[in-house]
């Protein structure tokens, strides 16, 4: 664009942004995460820990925001990750086969089809609304993943807000055992991806040193924002994680979460701000 009175200063994106204004509030926080649409964490690492950017003579102990894109982990070999026969549908019917298998059991683009994809194939075996039409549910993605957090969260006896979902968006009679059934289901799918979310912080807690010495995590995104529970979980997962290394150290504690409120945009700010004040201090010496 042209004549447009902008100075680009810095290019980051939402997790980065997380980790900085989180950080801002917080000089605690050392990791950022974002559990939304998809999934990605960021942290700060020493210079001297990073060989790429050896040759460039920095000092050893500088720090550098580093955005993981763990969404990618073991995308390839798949020999870490414990995928269902429902991950690896999801997968290979995705727009990019073979990537973000990580994402893809964590992300709330893919909860909700998850739970779609066990309920077709329970339809297919002929134990699930016989004699209804369930081509609704039938067409990809129609389940959100908000639809879940309703289920989870439904206050009820009967489980109304579950009969609304399914009378509503898909034109379907469901009977209380079955409510019940969707319910645990969804509760089972958002459980696991907390804990392996859990995985991934656990992995960078571990790696920096932080289980003894605590650390914050900012967390950012419509998962660990919206759904119920999932924060819990997540903690409870850390916990389990580092057993009974965190029965010394009282993980619950030394290892926190704490909303992030439009910490990409905040982070942004503050980012080009500084850059700006550095700048600055640069021309006046």
């Amino acid at each position: 664009m042209e004549n447009v009175p902008i100075k680009l200063t810095s290019l980051i994106n939402d997790t980065t942004g997380t980790l900085i204004a989180s950080n801002y509030v917080d000089p605690n926080t050392k990791i950022a995460v974002i559990f939304g649409t998809g999934c990605n964490a960021a942290y700060m690492e020493t210079v001297g820990n990073i060989p790429k950017m050896k040759h460039l003579g920095l000092p050893d102990d500088q720090e550098m925001a580093i955005n993981c894109e763990w969404g990618a982990f073991d995308s390839f070999d798949h020999q870490h990750l414990p995928r269902t026969k429902y991950d690896i549908i999801i997968d290979e019917a995705s727009n990019k086969p073979g990537e973000q298998s990580f994402e893809k059991m964590i992300a709330g683009l893919y909860l909700g089809e998850v739970f779609r994809l066990v309920l077709t194939e329970m339809i297919d075996a002929g134990d699930l609304f016989l004699g209804q039409n369930t081509y609704k549910l039938e067409k990809e993605y129609a389940m959100d993943t908000a639809f879940l957090s309703l289920m989870e969260s439904d206050p009820t006896d009967e489980l109304l807000t579950v009969v609304g979902v399914f009378t509503y968006f898909f034109g379907i009679e469901t009977t209380l055992e079955e409510r019940q059934f969707f319910r645990s289901l969804a509760k089972l799918i958002g459980t696991r991806a907390a804990r392996l979310s859990a995985c991934g912080i656990a992995a960078i807690v571990s790696k920096k040193g932080y289980l003894e010495k605590g650390c914050s995590v900012g967390a950012d995104g419509s998962l660990y924002n919206k759904y119920p529970g999932f924060a819990d979980r997540i903690h409870q997962a850390l916990v389990d994680i580092f057993g009974e290394a965190g029965k010394q150290v009282s993980v619950e504690w030394n290892i926190t979460t704490h909303h992030a409120e439009d910490g990409s945009g905040v982070g942004s700010a503050i980012i080009a701000g500084a850059l700006k004040d550095f700048a600055l201090t640069s021309l006046i010496s």
